[in-house]
Formats: C-alpha cells, structure tokens, sequence
C-alpha cells in the first residue's frame, strides 16, 4: 500500500483494429473521478483507424508505441516496462470502466495491508451489441483457484512489487497468461476483493476460442500450479463437456 492516499496507477490497453471500440475506452478512463493515473496504449500496427483515435486523445497518453508483436501479452508487457505506476491495470479495448471505478480501487487499497499484492472485483459481461449478459468475479482462494479462474481479471490491479517479484507475462501462452502469472505465487499470494462492478467487458475474442482455452488451462494448472494430474484431467474433460453441452442446448433453442 502507498502511504500517499494518491498512488499512481498505470492503465495498460494492447490494441490491434479497435477503431470501432477504442474512444469509448479511452472516455472511460479520462473521465475517472479519480485523476492520478497514466494511460499507455501498445498497438500492434493496426491498419484502420486505431492510431487516428490515439493521436485524437494524445494529451490524455502518457505514452503510446505501434508496432508488430506476439500478442496481448508481449503487448502488456511492454507496457509494463513503460509504466511508472504504483499499481497496474489492464483494460481490452473494447472494454470500458465505470466512473468510479479507480477510486473505489484506491479506497479499497487504502483499508489493506502495506504488502497487498493483487486487487480485484467484479465485472458486467457484455455481448458485442453491449448487452447485460451476468455479472462476474469472486475472491482469489488458492484451493479453488489453481483448479479454475474465478477472478475477473480485466480492470484489476497489480502493485509494482507483484511485477518485479514475480516476473512479466508468459508469451508462450496466447490466451491464459494472466490467469498463469497470477499462480506463481502460490498460497502466499496477498490478495484483496471488494465486492463492486467497476468494469464492463465485452464477449468475444482470443479468450472466448474455448478449445485452445481449455487446453492452456490444463498445461498451466499442471506446471504453475502444480495440481494432481488426474484431478487437471477431470476438469479438463469436465469443461469440454459442459462446452459441448451448452453446444447441443443452443442448437435445440435453450441459450444458456
């Protein structure tokens, strides 16, 4: 915790082709109550009208680079290295937060131990026509977590100290990495929730490709986490069949 009741705090946005959804990010952070932030946009060398919209919102960048890469974690952790914050956050850019959400984070942190590593909340789920689908996000517990992610992830917090501890994002992983790098601490992680919506995030992209999801899952619940082979296993084939499920229930006209 940052004895100042103003920490800094490092908004991170990966973008690629987000010209249709990017302003309504970047509105979404400029007009926090809370004003000690910084924002930082890593682009991968979009080709339509991304880069229009940074330079439209430049005065609000602290900084900003387009250029090709791996993917959202090479990305985040890029920026990374340009923050300066004491706490940071990473936000899709077809993501948005909701007005207050930077001080009920700055709030809550202050009410926390000095050594609090990680914050989170919940978040409204959103299909691409910006409709209610539920809401998400529970507390971080090491039992339930290594078998499943249960947190919501997008708009949470990393303190500074998390980063230099424990390393950045593993690249190797194209969909799972922040659920990964969030293990490595084990049952020692200095977690904190507070139960508010402070984000909204739409459905869709790399995440939401459920065969290639699965099966990083099970690689990082086994190696970072170290859970039992045959318990990582039963999920495995338990969440491909619920998948699989949910599947033939559409098809016959129940949406669940």
């Amino acid at each position: 915790m940052i004895k100042n009741n103003t920490p800094l705090i490092s908004v991170i946005i990966a973008t690629y082709n987000a010209g249709k959804t990017l302003e309504t990010c970047l509105k979404s952070i400029i007009g926090q109550t809370y004003r000690n932030f910084e924002i930082i946009v890593i682009d991968a060398a979009s080709t339509d009208n991304t880069i229009d919209i940074i330079e439209k919102y430049n005065e609000y960048i602290h900084k900003w680079i387009s250029e090709k890469d791996s993917g959202i974690y090479e990305a985040w952790n890029k920026g990374i290295n340009f923050s300066t914050g004491d706490w940071i956050g990473f936000i899709g850019s077809d993501d948005s937060y909701y007005p207050n959400a930077l001080q009920d984070y700055v709030d809550h942190i202050l009410t926390c131990k000095s050594d609090l590593e990680y914050v989170s909340s919940k978040m409204d789920l959103v299909n691409t026509n910006d409709k209610y689908i539920k809401t998400l996000g529970e507390k971080w517990d090491w039992k339930k977590s290594r078998l499943m992610n249960t947190i919501a992830h997008p708009g949470s917090l990393h303190s500074r100290v998390f980063f230099n501890t424990y390393g950045l994002f593993d690249t190797r992983y194209k969909i799972c990495s922040d659920y990964e790098i969030l293990l490595r601490p084990g049952n020692a992680f200095k977690t904190s929730f507070f139960n508010k919506v402070t984000v909204r995030m739409a459905q869709g992209g790399v995440s939401f490709n459920e065969k290639k999801l699965f099966k990083e899952h099970y690689q990082i619940v086994t190696s970072t986490g170290k859970l039992n082979l045959i318990i990582a296993k039963y999920y495995y084939c338990l969440q491909i069949a619920k998948s699989n499920l949910k599947k033939i229930l559409r098809k016959i006209g129940y949406n669940i």
